[in-house]
């Protein structure tokens, strides 16, 4: 019990910086890889502007987990071939790209 009363304590003077969800910068998808490991890396021409603290920062990651995982890939294809900009949010840090993590894919008008 009194591990958990240090810990408690400790976290409160030592918080930590979390974003769910943050808006992302709309843009082009220029490329779309698929991963063995589950993911597939979204590639955006302007690359990707967000408050979400990761190390690459040229596009997202869209985990095969995720619930809408279908229709979303298949709107990135389909927004990939007809050259029209994407937007959205992301949530955390993917721990094997170090990128951004798709949660929310904004369609964009031509």
């Amino acid at each position: 019990m009194n591990l958990i009363k240090l810990i408690s304590i400790l976290m409160m003077f030592f918080p930590v910086l979390s974003f769910a969800n943050s808006e992302f910068t709309p843009g082009k998808v220029s490329k779309i890889i698929l991963h063995d490991w589950g993911r597939v890396l979204v590639y955006l021409d302007n690359g990707i502007n967000t408050v979400e603290n990761c190390e690459k920062k040229s596009g997202f990651v869209l985990d095969r987990g995720n619930q809408h995982f279908a229709e979303m890939y298949s709107s990135l294809l389909s927004e990939y071939h007809a050259g029209t900009k994407v937007g959205g949010w992301v949530n955390g840090c993917d721990s094997l790209h170090k990128a951004p993590v798709l949660s929310r894919l904004d369609l964009m008008p031509k």
